[in-house]
């Protein structure tokens, strides 16, 4: 795979995983298992994030 495509697949996982921590948030009151999916969110956002960052890091070299 691409650059491009390992990027926008990981945009994607991005957004997901920010819905994933926003639904979590808000409906935790409710359901305290969803804390744990806010956090699961919260941890693959950072993953994906480090990822395109260090993807970026080697091409810039």
């Amino acid at each position: 795979m691409g650059f491009k495509q390992n990027t926008m697949f990981s945009i994607v996982g991005i957004i997901l995983c920010f819905i994933l921590f926003v639904v979590g948030m808000l409906y935790a009151e409710q359901t305290p298992l969803l804390i744990i999916v806010g956090i699961l969110g919260l941890g693959g956002m950072g993953y994906l994030v480090s990822r395109i960052v260090t993807r970026a890091m080697k091409n810039q070299n």
